[in-house]
């Protein structure tokens, strides 16, 4: 009998171990806003105050190269939303960001280009 409290013991500890390395990996980065098309990256980015038609183009928040963040978290107090227009050569997709974000974020990783909102 004592036996199989072990083997019961080990089997929970056997079974109980893979959910928690599970729950000890890291997050996946979050998702860009732009889509890739035929995988490639957009050539260029521009974050909008609102709908893009109206030019409110925002700048961002620092200067260091690879490194430029949106702070938007102001836009949405006021009542209005952030467009994200991603330029694929003469063509363009806006991606308007209905639920509120804090801040975008742009990146160029191999000369991918992506935005990440959060």
């Amino acid at each position: 009998m004592r036996c199989r409290g072990r083997v019961g013991a080990v089997w929970l500890f056997l079974a109980v171990m893979p959910a928690c390395a599970a729950d000890a990996s890291p997050k996946p980065p979050a998702a860009g806003i732009c889509p890739l098309r035929a995988g490639v990256s957009p050539r260029q980015i521009n974050v909008f105050d609102g709908d893009p038609s109206e030019q409110i183009i925002l700048a961002p928040d620092d200067d260091r190269k690879g490194a430029n963040t949106y702070t938007v978290r102001d836009v949405y107090k006021q009542g209005r939303t952030v467009t994200i227009r991603c330029h694929f050569g003469k063509d363009a997709v806006d991606v308007k960001l209905t639920k509120p974000v804090a801040a975008c974020r742009y990146s160029e990783t191999d000369g991918r280009r992506q935005m990440v909102c959060q």
